[in-house]
């Protein structure tokens, strides 16, 4: 009897459906793969802050302890609070509308601003105290008044020694002594800045074209230049997002494509399964991981890449699913990503028949989501030929009291039936039922006895509360005999 033993599961997401690097696999999701054991099990879950009166787009951290979230419709809210139960609320509304880029930027005479831009201005509000007093005494004033251009989007971010803006394919910029400049630098017309990331002394952005073509760029700048100083064109239609983790990274397009942001390579690293896009705030970096706050594709939510560790592989990872997701709807947009204060924070709208709806999630420190594991297309390297897969064995930690594990199989790519989704089939038990919760066991044997010339693996892993079930390892014996014709 042959036997097809997996027993690793660091390599993430593979972009082919039937091979990848070691440990590699063809979709999950609430997985924890970067623990410090090679092990299946599941990640923290998403639970819901507050709603909010529009999207927000952008998260900063400020000087008086809150994260401030800027709005599409202008709003302010501050979020504050214990990590475990953070809260919302409402501090501020900029009459002047969407606001298209926030961030806080201190002056050489002491002081802290958080900055924000809406259409053609640039407001700011001081932060040098608690959280009411910038906001209660009326101290948010609007300065540099319609010296923007009007654009999408006017991103800002604390790079080369200055507060950088994006102005159309204009670098604005406030430098440490306050004063403004417009137009720092010209990448060049028919382009729009529309993302910024510092990397050493170098500004980083990120553009789209005015004729919507297949074509993104990143460009490299520092002030001492009269000019850009290095150029790449990304054959995708537009720079969405940057963000720097141990590989400086890039999400272009709205099929769900990474690039390396290295003005080199111009191959994308890795292609989230069912397309997708980030805005320019939906970025950040958790745990040593890129996180990327993705929709508009099949799973929307937040997806990981990258690795904790010199000797592993660089990994995709569908790691955090948003509540409405879990419960069934849809999310149309994820506006911004942030670390904060100990939290990961996630802004989302969802959209059901003609209302739309708004709020905040972070992710949970005490609370584990249900996870689900599905391996990559097995034929024995025979493909041909039809084979009979018997039983799976999941070697596991002692199961704790309150967690579960089921299996679940296709045959022969199946898309459509099956009871587990997508073609997929629930294996049985000795007793006929589907699901293992037996505490302190090791083993637990699920029987198949189905045929096939290609075969998946897939298990639902459901924790308890902050304890999980540590797969090991998932054996499926294989008969000896196999059948070429059917």
């Amino acid at each position: 009897m042959a036997t097809y033993l997996i027993s690793s599961f660091r390599g993430g997401i593979s972009d082919e459906a039937d091979k990848g690097v070691q440990g590699s696999f063809k979709y999950g999701h609430g997985l924890d793969i970067h623990s410090r054991d090679d092990v299946l099990k599941c990640a923290s879950s998403v639970v819901d802050i507050d709603s909010t009166s529009g999207l927000i787009q952008f998260f900063v951290s400020a000087r008086d302890g809150s994260t401030y979230g800027f709005c599409d419709n202008g709003s302010v809210y501050a979020i504050a609070g214990h990590p475990q139960d953070p809260e919302l609320t409402f501090v501020y509304n900029d009459e002047n509308g969407k606001i298209r880029g926030s961030m806080e930027w201190e002056l050489s005479d002491g002081n802290s601003y958080l900055y924000w831009a809406t259409g053609t201005s640039v407001a700011r509000a001081l932060m040098n105290g608690s959280l009411d007093t910038p906001w209660a005494s009326g101290v948010a004033t609007q300065d540099h008044k319609t010296t923007l251009d009007l654009a999408d989007w006017h991103t800002m971010k604390n790079s080369s020694g200055s507060a950088m803006i994006a102005n159309l394919n204009f670098l604005a910029s406030i430098d440490f002594a306050g004063n403004f400049t417009p137009s720092a630098l010209n990448v060049r017309p028919g382009h729009l800045i529309k993302t910024i990331e510092e990397r050493d002394d170098y500004t980083i952005l990120g553009s789209e074209r005015v004729d919507n073509s297949e074509q993104g760029h990143i460009w490299s700048w520092i002030p001492i230049a009269t000019n850009y100083v290095e150029k790449k064109r990304i054959p995708i239609k537009g720079v969405n997002s940057l963000i720097t983790a141990e590989l400086p990274l890039l999400q272009g397009g709205s099929d769900g494509e990474l690039f390396l942001a290295d003005f080199v390579n111009s191959t994308p690293l890795a292609s989230i399964p069912g397309g997708g896009k980030t805005l320019p705030g939906g970025v950040a970096i958790e745990n040593d991981l890129a996180l990327f706050g993705i929709f508009g594709g099949t799973y929307p939510g937040i997806w990981s890449y990258g690795r904790r560790g010199l000797n592993r592989p660089q990994a995709l990872n569908y790691q955090y699913r948003l509540t409405d997701t879990v419960a069934g709807s849809s999310v149309s947009t994820i506006g911004a990503v942030a670390v904060a204060n100990g939290q990961t924070l996630i802004s989302w709208g969802t959209t059901e028949s003609d209302s739309s709806r708004y709020g905040v999630s972070c992710v949970s420190s005490t609370t584990l989501a249900s996870a689900v594991y599905e391996g990559l297309e097995f034929d024995q390297q025979r493909p041909e030929l039809q084979k009979t897969f018997n039983t799976v064995k999941l070697i596991m930690a002692p199961l704790i009291s309150g967690c579960s594990v089921s299996v679940k199989y296709r045959m022969n790519k199946a898309s459509t039936g099956g009871e587990a989704g997508e073609g997929f089939k629930y294996a049985f038990l000795a007793d006929n039922g589907t699901t293992y919760a037996i505490s302190g066991e090791t083993e637990a044997i699920f029987n198949i006895k189905d045929k096939a010339n290609v075969y998946e693996v897939g298990l639902e892993l459901n924790p308890s509360g902050s304890d999980t079930p540590e797969i090991l390892a998932i054996a499926t014996y294989i008969a000896d005999e196999v059948n070429a014709y059917g």
